[in-house]
């Protein structure tokens, strides 16, 4: 669905109701209103859904088998397009280029970047802390798909004292990837895990659920590490893969923009934290 009409939905109680009753009708009938009444979206997508057949297009993960939860379908044609957090595609390049034997995924959700990181650095292994069990079989599935099951450990809730072990266990420099939805203001705390100070981080802040995280995270670790603030932007057809999928970014500029659209709410940042030591 287009964000502008969920917005429009999610904006009028009446709408909102008439969208229940819609998701009530059988699959089937469903799909035939969203072709009645969107057919140029439901033609660009079924495009999208032939040409990826369930691999990302492209970006730094092009290639990657996806099976993605429920929750994260909804942003499934960003997730085929490669565009999905397209402002980190330099620091994943960066990442993926340094010697790292062990990276700590804390909120791990289908295993997007636990499985995408593995296939670009084969001798690397991943312990990914995933707080949800029913996602647990999904990051299973795809790290099967993508031939790196082998290489990943798959945990539960992440509480500090876990962190503290798997930060102890590590060769060299470990690397730290974590989207927790604001528990980062928690576990990021190098006064009560020492060992984060000689650890590098890549983590998704969340001011929007705890306000002034991102600055309290900076200066938690400003005297330690080089600090990079990344900020969402919008998606622009530069974005969008024009040469795995040509028509439509040459006759619907617009329906190809608005697929990457990522519907984040207030200012999304990350911070991508390089111990200097």
């Amino acid at each position: 669905m287009r964000y502008s009409t969920w917005m429009t939905i999610e904006n009028s109680p009446r709408a909102m109701g008439l969208y229940r009753r819609f998701r009530r009708l059988p699959p089937s009938l469903r799909t035939a209103v969203r072709w009645i009444s969107m057919p140029r979206w439901e033609i660009a997508t079924a495009v999208v859904h032939a040409r990826a057949k369930d691999r990302v297009l492209s970006g730094p993960f092009k290639g990657m088998m996806l099976n993605l939860s429920a929750l994260s379908r909804r942003n499934l044609l960003g997730y085929l397009l490669g565009s999905q957090e397209a402002e980190l595609k330099d620091v994943v390049e960066t990442i993926a280029r340094r010697p790292y034997t062990r990276i700590i995924n804390v909120g791990a959700a289908d295993g997007y970047y636990a499985v995408g990181l593995l296939r670009r650095m084969p001798n690397t292994r991943v312990v990914a802390f995933e707080a949800i069990p029913e996602h647990h079989a999904g990051i299973e599935r795809t790290a099967m798909l993508n031939g790196v099951w082998s290489r990943i450990a798959l945990r539960g809730l992440c509480r500090q004292e876990d962190l503290s072990v798997e930060l102890d266990s590590s060769a060299g420099v470990p690397l730290v990837v974590m989207d927790i939805e604001g528990g980062e203001m928690e576990l990021l705390d190098p006064a009560k895990t020492q060992q984060l100070a000689t650890s590098d981080i890549l983590v998704e802040t969340h001011d929007v659920f705890v306000p002034g995280c991102t600055e309290e995270l900076e200066r938690r670790f400003a005297a330690t590490h080089s600090i990079e603030r990344i900020v969402a932007r919008q998606r622009t057809l530069t974005d969008f893969p024009r040469d795995m999928l040509p028509s439509l970014a040459a006759y619907a500029p617009g329906l190809a923009v608005e697929m990457m659209n990522e519907r984040r709410v207030g200012t999304q940042s990350w911070l991508f934290m390089t111990a200097r030591q």
